[in-house]
């Protein structure tokens, strides 16, 4: 297969580096060659957070190009715009959270604000294939919020190429004993709810 690129963005604290390491250790199982990159911000604080992943028969740079995204897997709606302006096309594929917090970059006038109604608007507009998902209320009902970054990386996961067993195998490896099968509940959730709107 052609090099994939698939970037992983959100905010300290939702989970972003986690869901890079599952990703790499997925396509490392299914043989691809992997490199990949993390970038932190002000995590601490809220800041933004990325993980660049690409594989394929053979990479040679771990950072994606800018608008060169097959992928965006973001877990927060205003790092989705933020990344969206640099690294996707008309063709990438963007996977949301329809969560949002206001970022450390906005003003703190509310007037000034933007909703997460109008940069649904915005992806839409200016990009092809927008999925947002409401994966804190599949994380509640599963009941840990925590898992929500899991749910979407089951969403994400049938785009790849990349089959089921290398996934679990991923997750089961990247997690602590005790949270493995509310993870792999996550991760099938995801995949079911992709299956439920017929993508």
């Amino acid at each position: 297969m052609n090099t994939q690129n698939i970037l992983v963005c959100g905010i300290g604290g939702q989970g972003v580096v986690l869901a890079g390491k599952i990703i790499s250790r997925a396509a490392h199982e299914k043989g691809f060659d992997l490199k990949t990159s993390e970038i932190h911000g002000m995590s601490q604080r809220g800041g933004s957070v990325s993980t660049h992943i690409r594989f394929g028969r053979k990479v040679f740079s771990p950072l994606i190009s800018q608008n060169c995204a097959d992928i965006i897997l973001s877990f927060d709606m205003y790092e989705t715009l933020r990344c969206a302006a640099d690294f996707a096309n008309k063709n990438t594929l963007i996977i949301s959270s329809s969560y949002g917090k206001i970022p450390l970059w906005t003003s703190s006038r509310k007037n000034d604000r933007i909703y997460i109604a109008e940069i649904t608007a915005a992806l839409k507009s200016n990009f092809g294939k927008l999925f947002t998902i409401n994966d804190r209320e599949l994380a509640m009902d599963l009941g840990n919020l925590k898992i929500s970054n899991i749910i979407s990386i089951g969403f994400l996961s049938k785009f790849t190429g990349i089959e089921d067993a290398f996934w679990l195998k991923a997750i089961e490896s990247s997690v602590s004993e005790k949270t493995k099968e509310i993870n792999m509940e996550a991760f099938l959730a995801g995949r079911k709810w992709k299956e439920i709107i017929g993508v």
